[in-house]
């Protein structure tokens, strides 16, 4: 299948990268010519928007920037058959007022796409399967039925990455602060999340929790001081924050 990604910034070169792993047929376009000089050194085919571009029967991913989305509308004729966007605090309605396609869906995948490891929240119109299986192009996908849980489902899949790499980057400083080399703690907390991510695909955070703190013991004395700072009460600020941002 030929997907056109119209953008070619992070997370359309992530979604790129994921389904040219995933066997699609991927071409970026976009406007600014040394960048997508680089993307073709990459091994993408790449177009130039020029003054008009056919999405006629096209499957195209809108990665532009939100405030671009009309500019770039402006730029395209024809109606594509699918039209996927992954522009931020844009709406299915909005998304049809600025482009004809015959199938549509508004999503917030995350920048693992580029590992085929995003888990990608969407609404969609139209051929729901066939949408699914480009969004598995690079990942997961979950559909839901209302702005308002897509609105705190892309914050928990989009956002949460940046909350995850905070955490990463103290534990990691942590154990540099108490004598690791830095390149090994690095790996230690690598090797950590890759681990987490299968324990909780099967157990619940709380059981998972519970399995490791022995009574009395230097887990449960670690997890002591992380209540006391109310880390679990920030991330919940955190994610209420960008939901908040989101549905703005």
């Amino acid at each position: 299948m030929k997907i056109y990604i119209l953008g070619g910034g992070n997370m359309g070169t992530a979604m790129a990268y994921g389904l040219k792993n995933s066997g699609f047929d991927v071409i970026i376009v976009g406007r600014d010519k040394a960048k997508l000089v680089k993307l073709k050194e990459a091994g993408f085919s790449v177009e130039l928007y020029g003054d008009v571009f056919d999405i006629k029967d096209k499957n195209i991913i809108l990665a532009v920037k939100p405030y671009a989305l009309q500019s770039v509308s402006n730029l395209l004729k024809g109606d594509a058959k699918v039209c996927i966007s992954v522009l931020a605090r844009t709406g299915l309605e909005l998304l049809k007022s600025h482009i004809k396609a015959q199938n549509y869906a508004v999503c917030l995948p995350n920048i693992a796409a580029k590992f085929n490891s995003s888990i990608t929240p969407f609404m969609s119109e139209g051929d729901t399967l066939l949408i699914s299986q480009i969004l598995n192009g690079f990942g997961s996908s979950v559909k839901l039925e209302t702005k308002n849980e897509l609105d705190v489902a892309s914050v928990l899949g989009g956002c949460a990455p940046a909350y995850l790499a905070l955490i990463a980057e103290a534990l990691s400083n942590a154990g540099v602060l108490e004598g690791l080399k830095k390149d090994d703690a690095n790996i230690l907390v690598s090797g950590l999340f890759n681990g987490f991510s299968k324990l909780l695909a099967s157990s619940h955070p709380a059981l998972i929790k519970e399995a490791v703190c022995s009574p009395g013991g230097t887990t449960i004395e670690g997890v002591a001081e992380l209540e006391k700072y109310a880390v679990r009460s920030a991330f919940i600020e955190a994610v209420k924050a960008s939901t908040k941002k989101q549905r703005s």
